[in-house]
Parts: structure tokens; sequence; C-alpha cells
């Protein structure tokens, strides 16, 4: 869920990109009737007249200010999210203008947690940071339960090894595998008192993933208002 209310303007999207990023994620790149003009970490409310849900559900956006065309990524989940699922290259949807402030534009160095699809806003921001030039520290910590999860895992690969003030680590809760951490992320063992006494902190994914990051955050000495947070809700 975003971190405002959302906006009450209505935009017409027309998808041009389907992309299936692990078995159950697909990446939905699309046009708009009018420009889409967003900061890195945003969301937009997705609207399907056909559905219980008039409010409509949020979805972060994937891609950066500086793409082309924004996208959206989205498991599969419930009904909500199976009718994205179902949509083709030429069909349109309904969004609302973008809103949110997961992005606190900060020039601290920069801690991102994510599980799972939570990594969307996240890898936002972190090409945002990158594209720009911005020579900010940037670690990465991401929780899946298997390897196969992992979103954007080429994407951040590639842009480790092209960017010198950006690392990542992989952690994997349900099975072992080579290049990741077989463990839930522990925040005294993964991070080096530097980073806890003078980095921002962004974390993103499922309300229990939350609370457990920001509890441990908290115990470790970091500030609250060094933490900003966004949850995926896992229904709809």
């Amino acid at each position: 869920m975003c971190s405002a209310l959302k906006m009450s303007g209505r935009l017409q999207a027309t998808i041009i990109e389907r992309t299936v990023q692990t078995p159950d994620v697909i990446t939905l790149k699309f046009t708009t009737n009018e420009p889409l003009v967003y900061q890195a970490g945003q969301c937009v409310t997705v609207y399907f007249e056909d559905t219980d849900v008039k409010q409509g559900k949020a979805y972060s956006l994937s891609s950066c200010p500086l793409d082309p065309e924004p996208s959206i990524t989205v498991k599969k989940i419930g009904l909500f999210s199976g009718k994205l699922h179902k949509l083709k290259v030429g069909d349109n949807l309904t969004i609302s203008s973008p809103y949110g402030f997961l992005n606190n534009s900060s020039q601290k160095p920069l801690v991102a947690l994510a599980a799972g699809v939570g990594i969307a806003p996240i890898w936002s921001i972190i090409r945002n940071e990158c594209n720009q030039k911005s020579h900010r520290p940037i670690a990465l910590l991401y929780s899946n339960k298997i390897n196969r999860d992992i979103v954007f895992r080429s994407d951040i690969d590639n842009l480790v090894k092209h960017t010198k003030n950006f690392n990542r680590q992989y952690f994997i809760t349900r099975e072992t595998t080579k290049n990741a951490i077989s463990r839930r992320i522990n925040i005294v063992q993964d991070l080096t008192n530097d980073q806890l006494k003078k980095s921002d902190f962004l974390v993103c994914g499922s309300l229990s993933f939350v609370r457990n990051i920001w509890r441990q955050l908290i115990e470790a000495g970091v500030d609250k208002n060094r933490i900003l947070t966004e949850t995926f809700f896992e229904a709809l």
C-alpha cells in the first residue's frame, strides 16, 4: 500500500509490453493518454469496474522517471491481480495519477530491504539513483522464499557490475542455493555498525516482513525517522 492518499484524477493506459519475471510475477509496460509525471517509488491505483473493488488497488511503479514508458510489476495472488495477468499488448486499463512518498530523496547512504514483489518500488528508486550518477552508497538486501522468485535478478546483477556504489545480497528462506544466503535477513548480522548509524532505510514487502524488519532496525538503535516503509498486502 502506498504512503499517501490516492489522487482523484484517472488516466487511460494502453499495455505496450508484457514481461514474465517469475512464474507468478509479470511487468506491464504502458502508455497513457496524458504524460505520466512521477517520482521514483510512487504508485498508481488500477481500476476494474467489473469487480467489487470500486476503490481500485494500488500498484507500485517499477519503472523510474527516466524510462521512456512507465510500468508496474504484479504478483498473481487473487481476482484483481489475476485480471492484470490476463492483459495483453494492446489492452486498455484505467489508472490514477501517481502518488506516494516512499522515496525521501536523501543524500545519506541507502539501505533497501525488500521481500518478493516488494522489490518493485525499491528497484525504481535504486535505478533512479544510479541513472542520475549518484555517488550515494546503496545496499540492497532482497529476500525470497525460493531462488526462482527473485524478480529482476539479471537486471539487478547487471547493475551491480556497472555501478561501483551499489551492492546487493539475496536471501532465500525455503531452499539452499548458490549466490544467496539461506535464511531470513538479520539486521545486526547483515549490516555494519556504520550502516546502522549513517544510513536511511527503505523497507517494502508483506506486512509480516515489514513489521519484522522495522522491529529489528529499532532494536538495533536506528531512529524511526530514518525508516520509510511500504506494505504489499497479499490479497485481491
